[in-house]
């Protein structure tokens, strides 16, 4: 029987430098372990391998980085100079750089094996990077002798509580047996989606570890190497659902609150579909603007409309958000669609929601989903982030522009979107008699009372205007003449009539 006892000791970390990956890998490396990052040249194993020295080092720890047939140490420095993480200070002192080239060639692996003992030993690292170990596998006599090489370097490292990671190229073969021999492997890839290269990376192994599963996109920027975790497995589905809050949060346009008795429920999320120019936008605006006047903090996150144009016609309709934006009861933020990372925005956007304590969000543009990721993905992705939204205690306003110009029905481009979404309000044109009406409808909203018929409403520097009752939407809709607004009085005196004109048009 074995005398060894379980511990409940927790597992000591070591973080990678990019707080996405080390979601994906429950927090870190393990403390003492060996791991594989595998990739093609140009897919970031080097900046990973750096971006892990450094912010070990700012941790107060220590770290050993080995390059083999690599660039040379200062050119590295110069394509490291540019991200945050890079500390010039501690080179030398914390964190120090060795080429083992020479002694792979004239000692083969054992002299290497003794180099890189020597390495840990000597600058008491914590942890070490060995990048290039296609050199030592290709110098290697045999696939034994190799194998054996990584067992006794993790074992080494393990004793001496040193993390190891260990760079490659990217092996075809899965079934390679230098996988078996460390603790985790981390493959990063790079390909094209249409014309755009888009890098992905995925932890095929993590030994006694859970992990994120699945591929994950990243990106090479002045932080580092900054990994976004798939939405769909980053985000828990919720234990339960919470109750349903008898708090309504308004749009502060009379008629439509009557309409929605009282106003959406509160972290219930809803969804305003309807045709360009039809008025999306700004009834959201006028969603945040009277959560400000209420005292809720609102975020607008849209996607084309530029912040300042934005702006400008709220300004238009009356509202004023300046003092909103000076105190920060309210953020407006705008992002290009081009070469976006839906993931990556919606990472974003909860950085936002959370550093911000928003309660009430805008959401505008999500038409254009479907063109930004697999398809197969959208619903799955956005039932991820209103659980995310609802968990931190949001309520979602989403805005979605329909091709459909005229006529009564809804035509949006995420099909089934109307099963998860709580409340549903629908605006479209009307034509009649050469003269476009706008028409506004609720179509659904879980578990409470609306009022379904439409309303008639309407734009001005006054802000939106919905009719008081249903009455002039069926006049419209049944072809009837609407009454002319009555004249505005001559402002020319009667007095003084006109004087005929001239010939030549004088007067």
């Amino acid at each position: 029987m074995s005398d060894i006892k379980p511990t409940e000791e927790p597992v000591r970390r070591v973080v990678t430098g990019s707080s996405g990956l080390d979601a994906l890998l429950n927090g870190g490396w393990v403390h003492g372990g060996t791991y594989m990052v595998s990739g093609a040249p140009g897919t970031g194993k080097t900046v990973l391998g750096n971006q892990l020295c450094f912010s070990h080092v700012a941790g107060g720890g220590r770290a050993v980085f080995i390059t083999m047939l690599s660039e040379s140490h200062e050119r590295m420095m110069t394509h490291l100079r540019g991200m945050r993480f890079f500390r010039r200070e501690v080179i030398g002192q914390f964190l120090h750089y060795v080429s083992a080239y020479a002694t792979l060639k004239a000692e083969g692996l054992e002299g290497l094996s003794r180099l890189l003992y020597r390495a840990v030993r000597e600058h008491q690292a914590t942890v070490l990077v060995v990048d290039g170990l296609l050199a030592a596998q290709e110098s290697a006599g045999s696939v034994l002798v190799f194998r054996e090489f990584l067992h006794a370097l993790g074992v080494h490292n393990a004793m001496a509580g040193c993390t190891t990671l260990v760079l490659t190229n990217r092996q075809e073969n899965a079934a390679d047996p230098q996988f078996a021999m460390v603790d985790g492997v981390l493959v990063l890839e790079m390909h094209l989606e249409g014309l755009r290269s888009v890098r992905t990376l995925e932890v095929t192994k993590l030994r006694g570890e859970p992990q994120l599963t699945g591929r994950h996109v990243f990106e090479i920027n002045a932080e580092g190497l900054v990994v976004y975790p798939r939405l769909e497995a980053f985000v828990p589905p919720p234990r339960e659902e919470p109750a349903a809050s008898a708090r309504r949060l308004g749009f502060g346009v009379p008629s439509l609150d009557e309409m929605l008795s009282g106003g959406v429920p509160e972290r219930s999320s809803s969804l305003l579909s309807g045709a360009p120019g039809s008025g999306k936008t700004l009834l959201g605006m006028h969603f945040l603007a009277e959560g400000v006047r209420r005292g809720e903090k609102g975020l607008y996150f849209g996607f084309g409309e530029t912040r300042d144009r934005l702006l400008a016609k709220a300004q238009g309709v009356g509202l004023k958000l300046a003092p909103a934006l000076a105190s920060g009861g309210l953020v407006v933020e705008s992002r290009s669609p081009v070469e976006c990372l839906p993931d990556a925005r919606a990472h974003e956007l909860l950085a936002l929601v959370e550093r911000h304590q928003a309660r009430r969000l805008v959401l505008d543009g999500l038409e254009l989903l479907p063109h930004m990721m697999d398809p197969r993905r959208t619903l799955g992705f956005v039932t991820a982030l209103l659980n995310a939204l609802r968990a931190r205690g949001v309520t979602p306003l989403l805005l979605q522009r329909t091709p459909l110009l005229f006529g009564p029905r809804e035509e949006g481009p995420l099909q089934g979107l109307e099963a998860l979404i709580d409340n549903i309000v629908f605006l479209r044109y009307v034509e009649l008699r050469s003269r476009l009406y706008r028409m506004l409808s609720i179509f659904k909203m879980s578990e409470s009372p609306y009022e379904s018929t439409s309303r008639e409403f309407s734009l001005s520097s006054r802000g939106i205007d919905v009719a008081d009752s249903s009455e002039s939407a069926e006049n419209i809709l049944q072809g009837r003449h609407r009454p002319r607004a009555a004249k505005r009085p001559s402002t020319r005196s009667k007095a003084a009539p006109r004087r005929p004109l001239k010939r030549g048009g004088r007067a």
